[in-house]
C-alpha cells in the first residue's frame, strides 16, 4: 500500500512518541524501572492522539548517544511498550530504533508496524564516529523478516552528520530512489527540532517522484510552508510542553498543530 492508503490523508503528519531511556542507557532511571517510561509512553499516546495526530512514530530517541549495534533489551522493551500500548493505538503506527535499522525491522516485524523511519543507505561522519550503512544487508534483512510491504521512510541525509562523500541532494535522491525505492525519502535540518530548508525539499523534489518528507523543525508558525513544498512531515519537539524535548507531548499544541495542517490540507 502507499501513503495515502495507510495514512489516510495526503500530506500525513506523523507526531513522534519519544521513549524515555531504556535500560543500559545513560539516562535510564533504574528506580522508575520500565514502568515509569509505560506510564509516559501512555500519557504522550494519549496527547498525540486527543490532538488530532494522523500517525504516531514510536522512537528510543532518549537513547542519546545512540549506537549501531543497539542492544537486545532496547528492542525487547520497545516490543513490550508498544505491546501493553497496542489496544490504545488509533492511528497509523510506525518504528525507529535509532540507530539499528536491522532491529527496526526485526521491532517492525514483532509489533507489526505499518511503516518505519530509517537511515538506510550512505556513509556519514558525525558525533557518533563513523557511519556505514550496508544498504544490500540491510535490504536483505527487510525482506527476510517479512517486511517486504512495510512503508519505509529513508533518510536522505541524517541530522548532524556530513556525507563522507559529499553529493548533491538531487544525486542521492535519485540514487536511493533507483537502489531501494523507499515509500518516502526524508530531509532533516542539522539538529533536531532545527529548521529545515525548504530549498533542500523542492531540490529532492526535482530528482524523483517518490514523495518528500520534512523529518524535523516542523512549528505551529512553519507547518504551512513546509507542508506547501513536502508530502508530509514528522513532528516531535515542538508538540512538547514548552516546546523543549525532554518534556512530555502537550495535546493543545499537537491540536493547533494539526488545525493548521488540515487546513493547507483543505480537510475542513
Amino acid at each position: 500500500m502507499g501513503i495515502k492508503e495507510v495514512f489516510k490523508t495526503t500530506k500525513p503528519v506523523i507526531g513522534m512518541m519519544h521513549l524515555m531511556a531504556l535500560p543500559t542507557d545513560p539516562k535510564y532511571d533504574p528506580q522508575g524501572g520500565i514502568q515509569k517510561v509505560l506510564n509516559r509512553a501512555r500519557a504522550d499516546l494519549q496527547a498525540l492522539q486527543e490532538g488530532g495526530i494522523d500517525a504516531i512514530l514510536f522512537c528510543n530517541e532518549y537513547s542519546i548517544p545512540y549506537l549501531s549495534d543497539v542492544h537486545p533489551v532496547t528492542i525487547a522493551c520497545m516490543a513490550r511498550i508498544i505491546g501493553e500500548l497496542m489496544s490504545e493505538i488509533h492511528v497509523p503506527f510506525g518504528v525507529d530504533v535509532a540507530a539499528d535499522p536491522m532491529k527496526t525491522y526485526d521491532l517492525a516485524a514483532a509489533v507489526g508496524a505499518d511503516f518505519i523511519r530509517e537511515t538506510l543507505c550512505g556513509a556519514y561522519a558525525g558525533n557518533d564516529g563513523i557511519s556505514d550503512v550496508r544498504m544490500g544487508e540491510i535490504e536483505r534483512h527487510r525482506i527476510e523478516v517479512g517486511c517486504r510491504d512495510i512503508l519505509t521512510l529513508a533518510t536522505l541525509v541524517p541530522e548532524g552528520a556530513r556525507q563522507l562523500a559529499e553529493r548533491s541532494i538531487e544525486e542521492v535522491a535519485k540514487t536511493v530512489t533507483f537502489s531501494l525505492a523507499p515509500s518516502a525519502l526524508l530531509v532533516y535540518g542539522s539538529t533536531a527540532g532545527s529548521s529545515i530548508d525548504g530549498s533542500l525539499v523542492s531540490r529532492a523534489k526535482t530528482a524523483t517522484e517518490i514523495p518528500i518528507f520534512a523529518s524535523n523543525g516542523v512549528r505551529a508558525d512553519t507547518i504551512e510552508d513546509i507542508l506547501s513544498l513536502a508530502d508530509g512531515c514528522v513532528v516531535g519537539t515542538w508538540m512538547k510542553q514548552e516546546g523543549k524535548f525532554y518534556n512530555p507531548v502537550d495535546s493543545t499544541r499537537v491540536a493547533e498543530l494539526m488545525g493548521k495542517a488540515k487546513a493547507v490540507r483543505g480537510d475542513l
